[in-house]
């Protein structure tokens, strides 16, 4: 029987003040270190997606967010090199409990929040195509026909 391909999963958390997101500066992970991402990491094996999200909410920036304040917001099926794609899930949520703190001070340099409209220049690529239409809930990243 032919092996299936497989992707990994992962879950971003888009959190919104004003006219401001909250961003990350990657640092130690082995991946585009030094760039702002979002919050959020891998879905583990057995994980329910929302819940894979709380608990990436609560490790990486010490927030408790409650199931019914996740709002689905897109899904993107992103190429990260021509052996590596992904399946991102990018939540919201306008509601958490907790003061937003760097709890993985060996993978983040810092957070902020960053405007929207003057987003860092050393930001991943994929987030300024996460925030430039509300109205599409799939994006395809980085494949040769985009």
């Amino acid at each position: 029987m032919e092996k299936r391909h497989t992707l990994p999963i992962s879950v971003q958390l888009l959190l919104e003040k004003e006219d401001k997101i909250l961003l990350m500066k990657r640092k130690n992970t082995g991946y585009e270190d030094g760039k702002y991402c979002l919050p959020g990491g891998h879905v583990e094996a057995h994980e329910e997606i929302r819940k894979a999200l709380i608990r990436e909410a609560k490790e990486e920036i010490g927030i408790d967010i409650d199931m019914q304040d996740i709002k689905f917001y897109k899904v993107m099926n992103r190429k990260v090199n021509s052996n590596q794609e992904y399946i991102d899930f990018i939540f919201k949520a306008n509601h958490w409990t907790g003061e937003i703190t760097n709890e993985e001070n060996n993978k983040c340099e810092e957070i902020i929040w960053a405007n929207k409209k003057n987003l860092p220049k050393n930001i991943l690529s994929f987030i300024p195509e996460i925030l430039k239409n509300d109205k599409v809930m799939y994006l395809p990243y980085n494949w040769d026909e985009n």
